[in-house]
């Protein structure tokens, strides 16, 4: 199918289903509570924020669908995925959850660095015998991951970059992996600021997608709609200024974090 048909086909599906939308049960999708600036929990609140949420949930009321935009561990919204409980709202595509989910197109494109206090990174030879720091359940793409099994270099996980900053700052690791836009918004802080510095080489450059089940029902035709819609939003020129609005407001949030 060609790509203008593609749009046609999602904004018809999302037209058709329109009147009935607006009455549905809200779709719960879930993101990682602890990736400052793109996903994050902010307080108390089970509500997800920051630049993956807010571009999903603009594009779910562009297609007036209802939904509900949950933080939780990373580990624990994967798991609630396979069990039909939950759309992941920002994973990437690898082969083995192709076999038990359907992805949307890519809707972000998330580069990594790799940031030290000492030498900076290279490449992954710089990462041979080790300390990196890592998000606990997260894939970074697959020369990494495979270097991470054939034991190259040790992998320490947490369950969010300003826990590594912070061990980077102590000399618990060597090095942390961690999205760019993270990495420049804590290098803001003065905790952290001259001190902790990215590498000359990025890791590498990740699309991410919104993904269901395969068992879910009406899961391709949501995708398809979702797709259609991300579209408009590049067309109007919507998606730079939310990502601006929601990183000047995770700085925010993130300068009431500890240090570590």
């Amino acid at each position: 199918m060609k790509r203008r048909d593609c749009l046609a086909s999602g904004l018809a599906w999302a037209g058709l289903a329109r009147g009935q939308a607006l009455h549905a049960s809200p779709a719960a999708i879930g993101f990682d509570e602890g990736s400052l600036p793109t996903m994050y929990r902010a307080a108390a609140s089970p509500a997800a924020r920051g630049i993956y949420p807010a571009l999903v949930g603009a594009a779910f009321a562009a297609m007036r669908r209802p939904c509900e935009l949950r933080a939780l561990p990373f580990k624990r919204m994967l798991t609630e995925v396979d069990a039909g409980q939950l759309i992941a709202g920002a994973v990437i595509r690898t082969p083995e959850r192709e076999q038990r989910w359907l992805f949307s197109q890519p809707y972000f494109l998330e580069r990594l660095a790799v940031y030290s206090t000492g030498a900076l990174y290279q490449g992954l030879d710089s990462l041979q015998g080790k300390r990196v720091g890592v998000i606990r359940g997260w894939s970074y793409g697959e020369a990494f991951d495979t270097a991470r099994r054939q034991g190259r270099f040790v992998c320490e996980d947490v369950a969010s970059d300003v826990h590594n900053f912070a061990k980077l700052l102590r000399e618990r690791i060597d090095y942390a992996v961690v999205t760019e836009l993270g990495g420049r918004m804590l290098q803001q802080l003065a905790a952290y600021e001259g001190r902790v510095m990215a590498g000359n080489a990025v890791l590498g450059a990740t699309a991410i997608h919104l993904a269901v089940p395969r068992t879910q029902d009406g899961g391709a035709a949501l995708l398809a709609a979702f797709n259609a819609a991300v579209e408009l939003l590049h067309r109007d020129g919507l998606v730079e200024p939310l990502v601006a609005r929601e990183i000047a407001a995770a700085a925010e949030v993130a300068r009431t974090l500890p240090a570590g």
